[in-house]
C-alpha cells in the first residue's frame, strides 16, 4: 500500500512540476490551460467547531494571504491526521530527553488548534495529512514571478511545505499533504510557538498577520503570542473559500 501511494504521489508531483516548468519557461501553456487540467473549485461546509465559534472581535487579515493555484489549502475530511516524527533509536539518554521535550511541544501545539479543527495524532506516517519533523528546515528560495528568478533563501527555524497527489480511487481526487520541519536547536517555548505557527499554515492560513499579538505574525517576537480571535476569524474566512482540493479531476 505504501509503495502504491508513493508512486501515485510521485507521478502527480512530476506532472505538476512539468506543467509549472512549461508555464514559467515558455508561452505555450497559460493559467487557463493549467486550470482545465485540475478539479473544478468548490466550497465545503465549515467544520462544526468553526461554524459554532462565537467571537466578539470580527477583524481578520485574510487579504494578506496568498491564494494558491489550486485555491485555498483547506481540509474537507476530518479529523486531520498528524504524525510526529519519532526519535532516532541511536540517541543518547540526554538527547532522548531533549527529544521528549520537543515531542511535548509538538503535542501542545496540536492541542492548541484542536478546539477549532479536529486533529488526530497517528502512528503511521504514510496515513498522515500533516507530518511534523524534528530537523533543520531545508533552505529554499521563493520564486519571484516579476523577475522570473528565485529570491535568495532565508534561514528560518521552522517551515511548512505543501505536496500534492492524486488518490488511487476512481475518480481520482486532488489531495495534499503538509510537511512541517522544525529546528531541534530551540527552547521549549519557541518550539511550541513555531510549531503552532506552522500548523496554522498547514491548516489553511497560507500567509501571515501584520499584528504582533497573532500566532501567525510574520516574525518571531520576544513576547510569544497565542492563537487570537483575529487568527480564528481569518481561518473561518479561509474555510469559506473555494478550493480544488478534495474534488475529482475532470
Amino acid at each position: 500500500m505504501r509503495h502504491k501511494r508513493s508512486k501515485s504521489k510521485l507521478f502527480f508531483k512530476i506532472l505538476l512540476l512539468t506543467i509549472f516548468t512549461l508555464f514559467l519557461t515558455s508561452g505555450f501553456i497559460n493559467a487557463s490551460d493549467i486550470s482545465n487540467r485540475l478539479p473544478i473549485p468548490r466550497t465545503f461546509p465549515l467544520p462544526p467547531s468553526l461554524a459554532t465559534l462565537n467571537l466578539d472581535n470580527h477583524e481578520d487579515y485574510f487579504n494578506n494571504l496568498e491564494p494558491h493555484l489550486v485555491g485555498h489549502l483547506i481540509w474537507s475530511e476530518f479529523p486531520v491526521k498528524v504524525y510526529i516524527n519519532p526519535p532516532d533509536k541511536s540517541l543518547s539518554e540526554s538527547a532522548y530527553e531533549r527529544y521528549q521535550q520537543w515531542q511535548k511541544a509538538a503535542e501542545s501545539a496540536i492541542a492548541s488548534w484542536q478546539p477549532y479543527i479536529p486533529l488526530e495524532i497517528i502512528a503511521i506516517e504514510d496515513n498522515a495529512d500533516i507530518i511534523i519533523r524534528r530537523q533543520p528546515p531545508r533552505i529554499r528560495g521563493k520564486f519571484n514571478p516579476e523577475t522570473g528568478l528565485f529570491d535568495l533563501p532565508r534561514i528560518t527555524s521552522a517551515t511548512a511545505t505543501v505536496k500534492f497527489y492524486a488518490t488511487e480511487t476512481q475518480p481520482a481526487k486532488l489531495k495534499h499533504q503538509m510537511i512541517i520541519e522544525v529546528s531541534p536547536n530551540q527552547t521549549f517555548d519557541y518550539w511550541v510557538n513555531n510549531i503552532t505557527h506552522e500548523l496554522g499554515h498547514a491548516l489553511g492560513i497560507w500567509g501571515h498577520s501584520p499584528h504582533q499579538d497573532d500566532i501567525m505574525y510574520y516574525s518571531q517576537t520576544r513576547n510569544i503570542p497565542s492563537i487570537s480571535p483575529r487568527d480564528l476569524n481569518t481561518l473561518i474566512k479561509v474555510y469559506q473559500q473555494p478550493t480544488r482540493l478534495g474534488s475529482p479531476f475532470p
